[in-house]
């Protein structure tokens, strides 16, 4: 009876750890952090991909803050918003993408002021890489999820 319930106990715990899956955890973090964490886990990536001086640095995390304050900002309304079942209206959603695309550049112009030239162009590159990654996860799970692919 006791190798049953010890077996039952191991299955059991191997089934929730699968669910939870591997992207979660890190997304889940990333959430729970605070804006100063975030930024300066940001401020991090970005000095050890483009090699940020001391003063570069400074001027990363004070905009990187500056962000992740906004972002937190937004998802705690979103999160409201979720929870009391509103949905925005078709305009709400193109002027909350104007925004978002306003933001970017203006985050982009910034960018271009704080670093070199080639740390720019590098900087733009790992952005790009990173949308691009992010485009093909969708893929990826559509196919995880029995959906066929069109083309075969």
């Amino acid at each position: 009876m006791k190798k049953m319930l010890l077996i039952a106990a191991v299955m059991f715990s191997a089934v929730m750890v699968a669910q939870e899956g591997p992207g979660k955890r890190g997304g889940e973090r990333m959430m729970n952090a605070t804006p100063e964490e975030m930024a300066q886990m940001q401020t991090k990536r970005l000095t050890l991909a483009l090699v940020l001086d001391d003063a570069q640095q400074k001027k990363v995390y004070n905009l990187e803050l500056e962000q992740a304050k906004k972002f937190k900002t937004k998802m705690e309304e979103r999160k409201a918003a979720k929870e009391s079942g509103e949905k925005p209206t078709e305009e709400e959603r193109k002027a909350m993408y104007g925004a978002m695309i306003d933001a970017q550049i203006a985050h982009q112009e910034k960018m271009q002021d704080i670093l070199t030239k080639e740390q720019f162009d590098q900087w733009r590159k790992m952005r790009s890489h990173r949308k691009m990654a992010g485009g093909d996860k969708g893929k990826e799970r559509g196919k995880d999820r029995g959906h066929r692919d069109k083309r075969n």
